[in-house]
C-alpha cells in the first residue's frame, strides 16, 4: 500500500511547492507594477538579492523590487527597496528565463514593461518541477502592457528554457 500511495504524495508535494513558488513570483511581478502605478514612477524588478544586486540567474529563486530614478535596471544608492523576495531553495523548482526575462523589468508610471534599453519587456519565465519523469511547469507571461498571466507547462524530460 505505501509502494503505491508514495509516487502520488510526490507528485502531489512537488505541484504543491511549483503552485507556491510560482503565486509568489507572480504576485511579485503584480506587486512592481502596482508600485510603478501608484507612486507614479519606474519600478524595477529583477532576479537578485539586496546585497549584491541584480543579476540575470533566475535559478537562485531570489529577486528584488525597488524604484529606479535612472531607468538603469540597477538598484543605486538613490533607489528604495520595496521589496525582495525567494522561492525556497529547497523546493527543487527551477526558473527558467527567455532572453527578453534575464534582464531587469521596468514598470513604467502608465504600467507597462520596458527592459533598460527601453524595448518592451516581453517574456517568459518557466518554472519547473521534475517528478516522476514527468515535468511539471507553469509558464509566467508578461505582456509588454506589464500584465502577467500563467499558463501550465507539461512535457516529458526535462525542464527547457521558454
Amino acid at each position: 500500500m505505501t509502494a503505491l500511495a508514495a509516487p502520488a504524495f510526490s507528485h502531489l508535494l512537488a505541484q504543491h511547492r511549483l503552485t507556491v513558488s510560482s503565486n509568489a513570483l507572480m504576485s511579485a511581478f503584480m506587486m512592481a507594477r502596482q508600485s510603478a502605478i501608484t507612486q507614479n514612477q519606474v519600478v524595477a524588478l529583477c532576479a537578485g538579492n539586496p546585497e549584491s544586486g541584480c543579476h540575470s540567474d533566475w535559478g537562485s529563486g531570489e529577486w528584488l523590487i525597488f524604484t529606479d530614478r535612472n531607468q538603469n535596471g540597477a538598484r543605486d544608492a538613490d533607489d528604495t527597496l520595496i521589496q525582495s523576495g525567494s522561492t525556497a531553495q529547497e523546493s527543487g523548482i527551477q526558473i527558467l528565463p527567455n532572453r527578453p526575462m534575464q534582464k531587469p523589468v521596468l514598470f513604467q508610471p502608465i504600467g507597462h514593461a520596458e527592459q533598460p534599453s527601453g524595448a518592451f519587456a516581453a517574456g517568459t519565465l518557466r518554472l519547473c518541477s521534475n517528478t516522476l519523469n514527468t515535468v511539471l511547469g507553469v509558464d509566467l507571461i508578461l505582456s509588454k502592457s506589464g500584465n502577467i498571466r500563467a499558463q501550465p507547462h507539461h512535457s516529458a524530460g526535462n525542464c527547457a528554457r521558454p
